[in-house]
């Protein structure tokens, strides 16, 4: 009985100190075009964003991070999503929260795999117009 045990405990620490494990745990989540409306910012309007979000091995939580006027000392993570399991892709949508007039908003989405390998896409940016401010002619969302 002793050595069986003994036998376990030894297979389950070689499993835990191989550094040859598989591509499931350096396998990176895939994101699609992410789309962002409104196109043109107005003061204090809510930001949602969609993107398709895939990886073959599972996928754990899909969340958008941000932060305000470049301070990253301060990054929030806002609509936290959580896939059913065995989910390998799916179409993720949340809402940046409301800013004030002239904030500058950078975002990006960051999803963590069935194996909590961390994927992130291109930060983007916006800035939230003054109420005296004209419309501008061009979207303000660009990418950083």
């Amino acid at each position: 009985m002793k050595t069986r045990l003994f036998t376990v405990l030894a297979a389950m620490c070689l499993s835990a100190c191989n550094s040859s494990r598989g591509p499931e745990y350096t396998t990176p989540a895939e994101f699609g075009e992410v789309s962002v409306s409104p196109q043109v910012m107005a003061s204090d309007s809510e930001v949602l964003v969609k993107v398709s979000v895939s990886c073959s091995y599972g996928l754990r939580n899909v969340c958008i991070l941000y932060m305000l006027d470049g301070d990253k000392s301060d990054v929030r993570t806002v609509a936290k999503t959580e896939p059913p399991a065995d989910i390998t892709s799916f179409d993720y949508e949340g809402i940046i929260p409301r800013q004030k007039a002239g904030r500058k908003v950078t975002f990006w989405i960051r999803a963590i795999t069935a194996y909590n390998v961390p994927s992130y896409t291109q930060p983007r940016e916006y800035t939230v117009p003054d109420e005296e401010e004209e419309e501008p002619e061009q979207p303000i969302l660009t990418k950083k």
